[in-house]
């Protein structure tokens, strides 16, 4: 608490104020630990808190691991991409074949004869109304439109097939740009035989034989060629679409133009990703501790967790759980080893692709079962894995937000002491202000009352002759 009294010294000749001052940074002494151990604590905190980070993305690439489709999974590669791509699913064989693709699926696209007015009637030998079907892939019946007084004209017809919605687009192309010679375009949507749609007239007006439509593709009118046509291995296959999934087994094939292309099957990489993952995040976690025991010019730790119990905790955990065998997972591997993961000399792990994709190759269901058990009742080595590093870093019931919450109260808990012994340096303070105001102010008067009797002794003392 503040005061207003105050004091000079020049009463007494005494320097109160550095007497004061150095009694009140006595009683400090406690207050600075006090600090400088919330500030240790603070530093605590944030580091474990980056530990927590660390450890929480090791728990994710560990969960990434129990996903039981991992290591099914296959890739396709084609030698010609421009020819065709390739996908493949876990239905695929290994293994690898030819394609020749000699013509891909297209559209049917038809034309009228030439028109010199897109309002003229259309409607042939003067009839008024006129039925028509779009049949699609030679279906019948297909979707019925009506050319009448309201729509008797090149336009309308077009417009009245747009309507429709029936798979097949109408458009007018003015062939010489002038106006003079129109025609009636009709691009099918879709793809192939199956998916060409054609105008067929159901009255018997004779509209359809004056359209005179003409196949522009294909040119000969021979709808087949609408299908992509190629061979696998030899072996000649037709589809109606360029997306082919029911050739090959397990394999979706794009088609893009006539050529050749090798196409490869193999084992997907998503294993050898996810377990490159789990090291990674595991050697990050052992980088942080690391860094905690990295020496200074004194030979001394400089990082805040060196030592700590929390930090050696964790390690100890993470060692125990690599170094786990797994004996029931329902296959013949038992530990990372088998898989290529080994730890080093410095406590971090390293990872051989090698020696996984050899056992990837010969066993590949004991790869699986290693990682994540080979049944739902099996248990893999990453189940356990994920169990613990899940139990370390999640962010309520971890271990280590355990700690920080244990620092945070602590800090807390120092706060509250040192605002208490705060208030009472303050009070301390107006009481050695009054206190010394006081003596100074005395031991000045005594001051002034020796110099009067000094005076009035020294007029009584007989003066010399």
């Amino acid at each position: 608490m503040a005061t207003n009294i105050s004091f000079s010294g020049l009463g007494s000749g005494i320097d109160f104020g550095v007497v004061r001052d150095a009694i009140i940074a006595q009683r400090s002494l406690p207050i600075n630990r006090l600090q400088s151990r919330a500030s240790n604590y603070n530093g605590r905190i944030e580091a474990l808190k980056q530990l927590n980070a660390a450890l929480a993305s090791l728990a994710t690439a560990s969960e990434a691991l129990t996903d039981r489709s991992v290591g099914t999974g296959r890739n396709g590669v084609t030698s010609e991409p421009t020819v065709a791509t390739v996908s493949a699913t876990s239905a695929a064989s290994l293994g690898n074949f030819d394609l020749n693709v000699s013509r891909i699926a297209s559209n049917l696209t038809q034309a009228s004869r030439n028109y010199s007015s897109a309002t003229d009637p259309i409607l042939a030998g003067g009839a008024t109304v006129g039925t028509f079907e779009l049949q699609k892939g030679g279906v019948v019946p297909g979707t019925v439109i009506t050319i009448d007084s309201t729509n008797n004209s090149l336009e309308g017809l077009r417009d009245a097939i747009n309507a429709a919605n029936a798979g097949v687009n109408a458009n007018i192309v003015d062939i010489r740009g002038d106006g003079t010679e129109l025609q009636l375009v009709l691009n099918s949507n879709e793809t192939g035989d199956v998916g060409r749609v054609e105008l067929v007239e159901t009255s018997a007006t004779g509209t359809s034989a004056d359209l005179n439509l003409r196949s522009l593709n294909p040119p000969d009118g021979d709808f087949s060629k609408l299908n992509a046509s190629f061979t696998v291995n030899g072996l000649q296959l037709s589809r109606p679409t360029n997306s082919v999934t029911d050739a090959v087994t397990g394999v979706n094939l794009t088609l893009k133009k006539a050529g050749t292309s090798s196409i490869t099957i193999t084992q997907s990489t998503d294993i050898e990703n996810r377990l490159r993952g789990f090291v990674n995040a595991y050697n990050a976690v052992q980088d942080f501790a690391a860094a905690q025991y990295k020496k200074d010019a004194q030979d001394r730790p400089t990082g805040i967790l060196a030592g700590d119990a929390n930090l050696r905790g964790v390690q100890q955990e993470l060692r125990n759980a690599i170094n786990r065998t797994s004996e029931l997972n329902g296959g013949t591997f038992e530990s990372l080893s088998q898989l290529g993961i080994t730890s080093t000399d410095d406590g971090h792990l390293a990872f051989d692709s090698t020696v996984l994709n050899e056992a990837l190759k010969t066993n590949p269901a004991d790869v699986r079962a290693l990682i994540y058990g080979a049944t739902e009742t099996d248990s893999g080595l990453f189940q356990n894995i994920r169990e613990i590093t899940k139990g370390m870093s999640d962010s309520v019931t971890g271990s280590v937000q355990g700690a920080i919450s244990g620092y945070q109260s602590s800090v807390k808990s120092i706060n509250e002491s040192i605002s208490k012994k705060l208030e009472s340096l303050d009070r301390l303070r107006s009481q050695l202000t009054r206190q010394f105001a006081a003596a100074d102010a005395a031991i000045g008067q005594l001051n002034n009352q020796g110099t009067a009797l000094t005076s009035i002794i020294k007029s009584l003392e007989p003066r010399e002759k």
